[in-house]
């Protein structure tokens, strides 16, 4: 079955939730696969481009202080070979406390599948989330 991009980001999504950061999403993305944070300003919390080794790695820190996203979709305009998404999460921190953001996401493909992904949030707020000060 060939899922349509939204389809695609929609299972990234549920991929954060589920901790399946291996399986589900490795079939959906290019070899080349990037993620960037944005803005570059901010670092990108240490690395400001990453693969898909090193995105593995950046979940499993994040999903210490992170027990649910709660992602929901609100906006999308499709444009092709690009997708961009504004969405929220509304989900719970290990802590108990809740994890609200917002974000923009810039998601591109190539051949059908994920190629690329910029994110913009409330870096400042993860950051706190990741230090463990939210």
């Amino acid at each position: 079955m060939v899922l349509t991009h939204r389809e695609i980001v929609i299972e990234w999504f549920k991929m954060l939730d589920n901790r399946d950061h291996s399986v589900v999403i490795k079939d959906l993305i290019t070899p080349e696969f990037r993620l960037t944070i944005l803005p570059k300003s901010t670092g990108g919390f240490g690395v400001p481009s990453r693969t898909w080794v090193q995105v593995q790695e950046f979940l499993k820190e994040l999903d210490k202080a992170i027990e649910v996203y709660g992602l929901s979709e609100n906006t999308w305009i499709d444009a092709g070979d690009v997708l961009v998404g504004h969405y929220y999460s509304d989900g719970k921190l290990r802590s108990g406390s809740p994890y609200k953001n917002e974000y923009i996401g810039i998601f591109k493909f190539k051949d059908g599948k994920l190629d690329s992904f910029e994110e913009m949030m409330d870096s400042k707020y993860v950051e706190q989330v990741i230090s463990g000060t939210a």
